[in-house]
């Protein structure tokens, strides 16, 4: 029988999101159980912990750096791995930003930023505070109101990152400001499953960030995944990415393409 197991993301990795992060594993794991495949569930600290499970795919909502190397230590003996810990990892901070421009989806300028650094015309990369410049913390995701500042003057950027280096957060990932609106959208890998939650209008321009969507996805090595683009017009800029995303708004559809994505692997795998 095929063994799938579920980990929750950590509470402290879900502000304001718990319930609903719990729900979508729920969801699919429900989803799979309606295939006939036996499923499970663990919290991240019971994961972490865990000798060995036995199980053919893990659907990991985890990110802390505990429960990853354990995630690490299934997949290098063969278990499948949605998201992998690579792509998880791939979605800090530190590492986002560099990993979208290199992917060539359309991303607003951006820079990481020893939060300790002495603030220059070279070391804001060209970045113009008086254009606005969103400053957010270097490591994670925004965790709390306080992880994401935007400032329109060289004064306001020092007191954030003062205000962070206090904090004991030693990088931030300064990103241009752009106008537009914003456009939440998730995805999953393989399927063609691709939604913006919002009411079908400029569709053009919703294709096109389809694509973008699925070639950074890609880059990034995610299965499942969302993120927020400000759309102008005909134009937009990709200005996060997440693995695995609530999917709220979107949770009956999103779990059902999600477990054909694992159920797809699966076979593959076999």
């Amino acid at each position: 029988m095929v063994r799938v197991l579920g980990v929750y993301r950590e509470n402290e990795f879900s502000p304001g999101k718990v319930g609903a992060d719990a729900a979508i594993l729920d969801a699919v794991l429900a989803c799979l159980a309606a295939e006939g495949v036996h499923t499970s569930a663990l919290p991240a600290a019971g994961f972490a912990r865990t000798a060995r499970a036995d199980c053919d795919l893990i659907l990991a909502m985890c990110q802390s750096e505990t429960a990853l190397e354990r995630l690490s230590a299934y997949q290098d003996s063969g278990v499948i791995t949605i998201n992998s810990p690579q792509s998880i990892r791939s979605c800090y901070r530190d590492r986002l930003g560099q990993a979208l421009s290199r992917s060539g989806a359309p991303v607003p300028d951006g820079i990481l930023l020893k939060t300790s650094a002495s603030l220059s015309r070279r070391s804001l990369g060209g970045l113009d505070p008086q254009r606005g410049i969103y400053v957010k913390r270097g490591d994670l995701h925004a965790l709390s109101a306080d992880d994401v500042k935007l400032v329109d003057n060289e004064a306001s950027l020092a007191g954030v990152l003062d205000a962070f280096a206090a904090r004991g957060i030693r990088y931030a990932y300064l990103q241009a400001a752009v106008k537009g609106r914003v456009v939440k959208f998730y995805g999953v890998t393989g399927g063609g499953y691709f939604s913006t939650a919002e009411a079908a209008r400029d569709q053009p321009v919703i294709a096109r960030l389809s694509d973008a969507a699925q070639q950074a996805a890609a880059a990034l090595g995610l299965e499942v995944w969302g993120g927020d683009a400000i759309v102008d017009g005909q134009q937009f800029k990709i200005i996060d990415f997440n693995d695995w995303p609530s999917f709220e708004r979107v949770r009956i559809p999103a779990a059902a393409a999600i477990a054909a994505r694992a159920l797809e692997l699966l076979r593959k795998e076999r």
